[in-house]
C-alpha cells in the first residue's frame, strides 16, 4: 500500500485514482494531447468517490433529509385541511423541497471541493438564484417527460451549481458530457433505480434512505463532471 499525495489516504499500488479524494495517481503518465471529455474513471470509481465524500461529510445529507421530513409533515397536515388551506400547504411543501434540493447540490459541491458546509449559506445561495433555478426546474420537468432526457436534466442542475452558469450554458454542457460519458451516466442512473427499488422495501425509513441515496448519486455526477472538465489533472 502507498499513500495519496493529496489526502494521504492509503491506496493500492496499482490504483489510478485515489478512492477517497479522486486524485490522479498517474499524472505523469497522462498525455498532454488528451482532449477534454475523454473518460478517465469508471462509473464504479465515480460512485466510490461519491460515497467516500458523503461518508466523510455527513452534514451533506442534511438538506435532502430535511426536505423529506418537512414535505412529509406538511403534506400530512394538508390532508386534514380543506380547500385553499390544503393548496397553500401543498405549495409550501413543494417550495421548501425545491429549495432544499438545490441547497443539497450546493453543499455537495462544497463537500467535494473540501469547503466548509453551511446549510444557511446554501439556502441563501439558492434564494439568490431562486427564479433561475425555478425556470430550470420547469424546463427539467418538461424534458423529463421524455424519460430519455432525464440524464441531461440531472447533469444540467449539477452544472448550473458547479459552474455558476445559466440554463442555456448548463444545458449545452450537459449534452456535451452526455456524448462523452453516456455509458457511465446510464450505469450510475441504473444503480440509482435499483437502489431505490431495494430501499422501497425498507419499512418506515425508506423515504429518508432514498434521499440519502440521491445525495450520493448527485455527488457521483459532480465527480463525473469535474473529471470531464479536467481529465489531465485528475
Amino acid at each position: 500500500m502507498s499513500k495519496c499525495p493529496q489526502c494521504e489516504d492509503e491506496v493500492r499500488e496499482d490504483a489510478a485514482f485515489c478512492p477517497n479524494c479522486g486524485y490522479n495517481l498517474k499524472q505523469g503518465e497522462v498525455s498532454d494531447a488528451e482532449a477534454p471529455g475523454e473518460r478517465k474513471r469508471s462509473y464504479t470509481e465515480h460512485l466510490t468517490i461519491a460515497y467516500n465524500v458523503a461518508n466523510q461529510n455527513p452534514t451533506v445529507f442534511v438538506p435532502a433529509l430535511l426536505a423529506g421530513i418537512i414535505s412529509s409533515g406538511l403534506n400530512w397536515l394538508g390532508q386534514g385541511s380543506l380547500g385553499v388551506m390544503a393548496i397553500l400547504v401543498s405549495i409550501a411543501a413543494s417550495i421548501i423541497a425545491f429549495m432544499l434540493s438545490f441547497a443539497s447540490l450546493d453543499m455537495s459541491r462544497d463537500a467535494y471541493n473540501r469547503q466548509p458546509l453551511d446549510l444557511g449559506e446554501s439556502m441563501r445561495y439558492v434564494s439568490g438564484r431562486f427564479l433561475e433555478f425555478l425556470v430550470a426546474a420547469i424546463v427539467g420537468g418538461i424534458m423529463s417527460i421524455t424519460i430519455i432526457l432525464i440524464p441531461v436534466v440531472v447533469l444540467m442542475f449539477s452544472i448550473m451549481v458547479i459552474d455558476e452558469t445559466g440554463l442555456t450554458n448548463s444545458l449545452s454542457r450537459a449534452f456535451s458530457v452526455l456524448g462523452a460519458d453516456l455509458s457511465d451516466i446510464l450505469l450510475i442512473l441504473l444503480v440509482n433505480i435499483l437502489g431505490s427499488f431495494i430501499i422501497s422495501y425498507v419499512p418506515l425509513v425508506s423515504g429518508l434512505l432514498n434521499s440519502a441515496l440521491n445525495v450520493i448519486i448527485g455527488l457521483a455526477f459532480i465527480d463525473l463532471y469535474y473529471n470531464y472538465k479536467r481529465p489531465a489533472q485528475g
